[in-house]
């Protein structure tokens, strides 16, 4: 399978695993077949996965204390996906994980994934680069958030994710940029205005 396969090439490129390690690797994760629209993960259950979207896309989001749907952030197909903080401590997650297209999950248990770090030294270093890679993308995630107007964020984002432009409900981008639908609306209008 074609995901299967971009998979291995990070784990020979990132970790410089050799092939039978790759395989072994490999051999230690499942598939899974989400439908559009079911959970991965709901709030108040734990997480157990850890892996890799093959095909498709899954939406973060969060209740906020009056009860509104907060979207964290999107991963779609080679992107990394668990909830981390409930996957480490092992407690209840505090965000759900929804397939917004169908979804191809390829993924491990907490208890392989520990075994597979002890038992290989590149996979380790994978992980390692992985999580380098991903607090990186968070902290300039936050920081876009907090710094930028709201136009610049959008603009952020159709120079550096467009295809969710196209593949994700514009109220679920509003919240992920941190602003209200209006808001994105009104953004959206100036610029078309501005490029006519």
């Amino acid at each position: 399978m074609k995901y299967l396969e971009e998979i291995a090439q990070r784990l020979r490129a990132d970790g410089e695993l050799p092939e039978a390690e790759v395989a072994q690797i490999l051999a230690a994760f499942d598939c899974r077949t989400i439908p559009k629209g079911e959970l991965l993960l709901r709030e108040g259950s734990q997480c157990d996965f850890w892996g890799f979207v093959g095909v498709g896309l899954v939406r973060a989001y969060t209740h906020t204390a009056t009860g509104e749907e907060y979207t964290n952030g999107f991963v779609r197909e080679g992107g990394f996906l668990t909830e981390i903080v409930s996957f480490y401590t092992q407690a209840p997650a505090l965000e759900n994980l929804v397939a917004l297209e169908d979804t191809i999950l390829i993924y491990t248990s907490f208890s392989k994934l520990q075994q597979l770090f002890k038992e290989f030294a590149g996979f380790e270093k994978f992980g390692r680069i992985l999580y380098e890679q991903l607090l990186t993308q968070l902290k300039q995630r936050i920081l876009y958030r907090i710094r930028f107007d709201a136009q610049t964020r959008y603009l952020h984002l159709v120079e550096t994710q467009p295809d969710l432009l196209r593949r994700v409900p514009l109220k679920y981008l509003a919240s992920y940029l941190n602003m209200t639908d209006s808001t994105l609306s009104r953004v959206r209008k100036k610029l078309l205005t501005k490029a006519s």
